[in-house]
């Protein structure tokens, strides 16, 4: 193995010399950082499950500021030491113990991380363990960012931090996490309408991060099927997919706001009756789930079902859905399929 990038590119690192550690491959490796380069810029980087140091010397490499690296192994630390020769001192800490140690060091030394990353041993719940202990202990920096790698047939931990997205690369998975504020904003979108554009607007002004969650209306059948509202969720949000994730759940609000760690939902309303719907759900969902929902005064009063009829009767709908809603729409109405 050797550093791929920076000021250290092309210096060795030492590999184990058993299966008891198990480094990053340097496709995994590069694949990584190429997903955190803009976070690491300047950075404290904790590197939780050390290893061979190999991920935290490529992050110094490529303009850490500073590196910690944990490990509770003789045998890592060893490696770890011999690896981080050509590195200036000033540049690292190495800090023997598990990652829970590693953690509570941290705090008591009131020291925060701006990049965690963490590649713990597959199916063991350690990964879940680490991250209640980083949330707990509060040692990732505001706006920070969390890299781990999971076997692809784990699932990723969404309840502490905005899980932005996946990557696989083979048998493995790369979670990236931002510890930002964020919240959800509801609905059936059977279309998605101008309405609840600015609604998810809204919600972004006050949020970093908004989960737009297309659900299941009991009270109505859709017309449109969930791959062609999420295609118009996609097209219409285009402009925010930094800060959006859209998904359909085929549950509860606060059953998927607690699964994610979500406090706030974000949900329009046009009328007095609207609002006593909605002010009724929200009793609902902090009672049963401690969710507290938002309200916000929508900027026109057609509905999506009144907007479905206008199109139906072949009225220019194009003030009340974006271009590209307008147009799956009509692709739909030629095919006869919705």
């Amino acid at each position: 193995m050797r550093v791929i990038s920076g000021k250290y590119k092309g210096r060795k690192i030492n590999s184990p010399i058993n299966d008891n550690v198990r480094p990053t491959s340097d496709k995994v490796k590069e694949a990584i950082f190429a997903i955190i380069q803009g976070d690491v810029n300047g950075a404290v980087v904790l590197d939780l499950f050390g290893g061979t140091g190999a991920m935290a010397i490529e992050a110094l490499s490529r303009g850490a500021k500073k590196a910690i690296i944990c490990d509770a192994s003789p045998a890592s630390l060893d490696l770890i030491k011999s690896n981080l020769t050509f590195v200036d001192k000033s540049e690292y800490d190495v800090f023997k113990g598990d990652y829970s140690d590693c953690i509570r060091r941290m705090a008591s030394l009131k020291q925060k991380a701006d990049v965690i990353i963490l590649d713990p041993p597959y199916s063991k719940g350690i990964l879940e363990r680490a991250f209640e202990l980083i949330a707990k202990y509060d040692v990732l920096s505001e706006g920070g960012a969390i890299i781990a790698e999971r076997k692809y047939s784990d699932e990723p931990i969404k309840k502490y931090y905005a899980h932005i997205y996946t990557r696989r690369y083979g048998n493995t998975d790369v979670d990236y996490y931002r510890n930002v504020k964020k919240c959800a904003v509801t609905g059936s979108f059977d279309p998605f309408t101008e309405g609840h554009k600015f609604v998810v607007e809204k919600a972004l002004e006050e949020n970093d991060f908004v989960h737009v969650v297309m659900m299941v209306n009991e009270q109505k059948t859709a017309r449109y099927s969930v791959e062609t509202r999420l295609d118009m969720l996609k097209y219409a949000l285009i402009d925010y997919k930094k800060r959006v994730k859209i998904e359909f759940y085929d549950g509860m609000a606060i059953d998927y706001c607690n699964e994610n760690g979500i406090k706030y939902i974000y949900r329009g309303y046009r009328n007095a009756e609207d609002e006593k719907y909605e002010k009724e759900m929200a009793e609902y969902n902090e009672s049963h789930g401690g969710v507290k929902t938002v309200l916000v005064k929508a900027e026109n009063d057609f509905s999506s079902s009144e907007i479905k009829e206008k199109f139906d009767r072949g009225e220019d709908v194009s003030q009340y859905v974006d271009y590209e809603v307008l147009r799956i729409m009509k692709n739909a109405e030629k095919k006869g399929k919705k």
